[in-house]
């Protein structure tokens, strides 16, 4: 069975928001990374030449690669893609090269249905064809799921198509037929979704039965105003938007805020807010040797008390360490 459940409503009152004030770039530090335990995107041939749209499109113009190449279109999509994603609380990096299965993206989503401590990681495929396309491109996608990079070979992941085009009726079977967690998203080139759709494993084994779509329109820069029509005449463009239990998913931005948030309690507690990065990492370091049962990410849920028991030992063991 796909799912793509029915919207709250055909015209709804509010208005999409504009993906195209949410920053870009990655914003989580290496520390937060480690404290969070959410991994490093391997690097890709092409980062030190560009790492999002905008510096993407500087260099295509530098370099005067045509609008119309494959390189160009593939590239400008998969940004409008990482870019997009992260109204939903989707945090992507791109990479390639060789052996890459053909994943074009990966990251984490930090949805609610999970603790802040659990994103989901996620491997994308962008699929940047105006052509049909076949229930071949769901076989590939599960390679990318079955071949994932370092730090994303785990079960407890998804793996995402995504496209300009339709799914197929031949895609949707193969969708419905696969052992593994799969989406299909249909999103113009302009970042505007259209479809999305995902399998029973994405219930069955991720526990997103929250999961559910609604459907918004797009705000005109001539209006504000949510009617179906825009100032001048022209039907608003409907876009499909991800919810759980019937509310919008927090953004990227707002996940950011919280896990700043959480990080600052967290070394409040070892008296260490005032730590430089690299003393930062010495202290989870240390946090871990005292806590042997502990990981990146589970100091983050030690209880008051446990902490009051070790703090001496833990902040007397990182200044024989780090000595300032």
């Amino acid at each position: 069975m796909l799912f793509q459940k029915p919207p709250h409503s055909t015209i709804p009152a509010s208005l999409i928001r504009s993906f195209s004030s949410t920053r870009i770039c990655p914003q989580i530090g290496p520390f937060t990374r480690r404290l969070f335990n959410i991994p490093t995107a391997p690097s890709s041939a092409s980062s030190q030449n560009h790492n999002d749209l905008p510096s993407f499109l500087s260099y295509a113009q530098r370099t005067a690669l045509p609008e119309t190449s494959t390189t160009y279109v593939g590239t400008h999509y998969e940004y409008t893609v990482l870019k997009s994603l992260r109204r939903f609380a989707f945090d992507l990096h791109r990479i390639g090269g060789r052996d890459d299965a053909g994943t074009d993206l990966v990251g984490t989503w930090h949805i609610p249905g999970r603790t802040l401590l659990a994103p989901v990681r996620v491997v994308v495929q962008c699929k940047a064809l105006s052509t049909k396309l076949g229930p071949n491109l769901v076989r590939e996608l599960e390679g990318a799921f079955r071949h994932s990079p370092t730090g994303w070979r785990t079960t407890d992941k998804l793996a995402i198509l995504i496209s300009p085009r339709e799914a197929t009726r031949g895609v949707r079977n193969t969708l419905m037929r696969s052992v593994y967690p799969l989406f299909w998203v249909m999103m113009e080139r302009d970042g505007v979704i259209r479809q999305v759709l995902w399998n029973s494993k994405v219930e069955e084994m991720m526990g997103f039965a929250a999961l559910g779509v609604d459907m918004r329109y797009q705000s005109s820069p001539q209006t504000s105003s949510p009617s179906p029509t825009v100032a001048s005449g022209d039907p608003a463009r409907p876009e499909v938007v991800l919810t759980w239990d019937g509310t919008d998913l927090p953004d990227m931005d707002h996940m950011e805020r919280e896990m700043t948030k959480k990080e600052t309690e967290w070394l409040a507690l070892w008296d260490s807010e005032n730590l430089s990065n690299a003393e930062k990492s010495m202290l989870l370091d240390t946090v871990m040797d005292v806590f042997p049962d502990m990981g990146p990410g589970a100091v983050l849920s030690c209880n008051k008390e446990a902490i009051a028991t070790k703090k001496d030992e833990v902040l007397a063991l990182l200044k024989e360490r780090f000595p300032r």
